[in-house]
């Protein structure tokens, strides 16, 4: 936490010319998450990019992972589905996060 004040004061510091004045209307955030959630289906829901926790801890990097593994569920929904002619079902997505583990798994033990 100590590293994302001093980001944040340096941000301030070079800002403070271009906000002086301007007033702090609301703040919001939300943690980032630094590592794949416990669960990642639950039913026939599945949860990808930020909300999976595909987040690089060193740079929080999320975009690339966001749409990387929103075009993976999307393609394992459509091959599982047999193109649309059966429901999904839990299983039928677990195809996509063993795809994605497979795939970028080691990103979140090195980085």
């Amino acid at each position: 936490k100590k590293g994302i004040q001093k980001y944040q004061q340096c941000i301030r510091e070079r800002a403070k010319n271009r906000i002086a004045g301007g007033e702090i209307l609301r703040v919001e955030a939300h943690p980032i998450p630094e590592h794949p959630r416990p669960w990642r289906v639950r039913d026939r829901a599945t949860l990808i990019g930020d909300a999976a926790g595909y987040v690089t801890k060193c740079s929080g990097e999320g975009i690339y992972f966001a749409a990387k593994s929103g075009r993976m569920c999307a393609e394992s929904i459509v091959a599982r589905t047999e193109n649309g002619t059966r429901m999904v079902d839990d299983r039928d997505l677990f195809d996509y996060i063993n795809k994605f583990d497979a795939e970028y798994g080691a990103t979140y033990f090195v980085l």
